[in-house]
């Protein structure tokens, strides 16, 4: 039996040592994006401030941007890019939310939003789309789930 935990605990350490230490991540602002070359387009919203469950944010920055593929291979991946939407809490001045203001209170419509190193994105594979979207909706709930809807427009 000590054999057996000795070996899974051996196998999961070492998974976790390789898983990660080579992955890339999305910039986190325009100027980061744009200094690796990686931006694409600069949105702008229909309104700066929204409600996410009981807290009032402040949209900063609207972009889309590729990524790297890979913290050493330095290529620009153009078979991905992701819309990035950095929020600041206007009363603590974080720049983060919590997994449960994201799934609770934040309408994507898409099947591909969540919450990458505490910016809202939305994936995409299909590069074709890159060019075509002038205009990305999301909705903002409040703690009453009422739906507040920004629309992101490129700036041309």
């Amino acid at each position: 039996m000590k054999i057996l935990r000795f070996l899974l605990l051996s196998t999961a350490l070492f998974l976790c040592s390789c898983v990660g230490s080579d992955l890339t991540s999305l910039p986190n602002t325009i100027e980061e994006a744009k200094n690796d070359k990686l931006l694409i387009h600069i949105y702008r919203p229909s309104q700066r401030i929204v409600t996410i469950n009981n807290s009032e944010y402040y949209l900063e920055d609207a972009f889309t941007t590729f990524k790297f593929n890979s913290k050493k291979d330095l290529k620009i991946n153009k078979n991905f890019f992701a819309f990035i939407v950095k929020l600041k809490n206007l009363k603590t001045g974080e720049k983060m939310l919590t997994e449960n203001d994201h799934y609770q209170f934040i309408n994507y419509y898409s099947d591909t939003g969540g919450i990458h190193d505490s910016n809202v994105s939305i994936d995409y594979d299909d590069i074709n789309l890159r060019e075509k979207l002038d205009t990305i909706s999301m909705g903002f709930r409040n703690h009453l789930k009422q739906e507040t809807l920004v629309k992101f427009t490129k700036i041309k």
